[in-house]
């Protein structure tokens, strides 16, 4: 489903991404470590087509992505959550949701403008999605409370409500779990597996929480300094001494 081969990114004279190189079948789940500025959200970047890369290539499902531009990346069937949540506080639960399907509307400025059938019944279609994709994630109770005020656990749900409300094939979540307790985490591993089997989803998850990253990938691939230095299924990358010695550090 997703292929990176040789991708190198380069800001000045650093060197932030250097030749990576991995794959993910569909419908797997694999998820992308590494200790800090290892280029986990560089690589992220790349994918949704906010960086563009000096060398290399990714295809998704035999496309090119990087012959796509930025805002034609949603309709190929790719989404993204973000490391900090892209919502707008002033919009409802629904409304936020509602965002991720707007790239299927057909109707220009002038039928919004003038609110023509045609613009209603998108919307409605665009509602519909929203609250099915929010009753997926278990908020769908929510949908007409205010974004502001909400608890951050919420918000979190919201933001991924969003995103699978664009109907991806690959789904692209970054730090899903920073800042949610231990049962929020335990709760959203469960919820990634359930989506991902009813919705036949391809999973990368950028995370730094461990236990959750080795609960819910079939694959991990580790960065470090800008390199793939291991990858494999995640009872292998917890024993691999490279893995251990990024982590740990190496002894004095």
């Amino acid at each position: 489903m997703l292929e990176v081969a040789g991708l190198t990114v380069r800001f000045g004279g650093v060197t932030a991404l250097h030749e990576v190189e991995f794959g993910v079948p569909d419908g797997a789940v694999c998820g992308l470590i590494g200790p800090n500025g290892a280029g986990k959200t560089t690589l992220f970047n790349c994918v949704s087509r906010l960086v563009d890369p000096v060398a290399g290539s990714i295809r998704f499902d035999g496309d090119e992505v990087l012959e796509r531009k930025p805002h034609e990346i949603a309709a190929l069937g790719i989404a993204r959550t973000f490391q900090h949540l892209a919502l707008v506080p002033a919009l409802s639960v629904r409304e936020n949701v509602m965002l991720g399907a707007h790239y299927r509307g057909r109707s220009g400025f002038a039928a919004a403008a003038l609110h023509l059938p045609m613009v209603r019944r998108e919307e409605r279609s665009m509602a519909s999605d929203a609250d099915e994709a929010l009753r997926r994630v278990g908020i769908e109770k929510l949908a007409d409370r205010p974004v502001q005020g909400l608890a951050y656990g919420q918000l979190k749900r919201v933001e991924l409500a969003r995103a699978i409300c664009e109907k991806p094939r690959l789904l692209a979540l970054d730090e899903p779990a920073s800042g949610l307790s231990h049962g929020e985490v335990d709760e959203l591993a469960a919820l990634l597996k359930k989506l991902g089997s009813e919705m036949g989803l391809t999973l990368l998850i950028v995370e730094h929480h461990m236990g959750l990253v080795m609960k819910v990938s079939d694959q991990v691939v580790v960065l470090d300094f800008g390199q793939v230095i291991a990858a494999g299924s995640p009872a292998e990358v917890q024993q691999n001494e490279r893995v251990i010695e990024a982590y740990l550090g190496a002894a004095a």
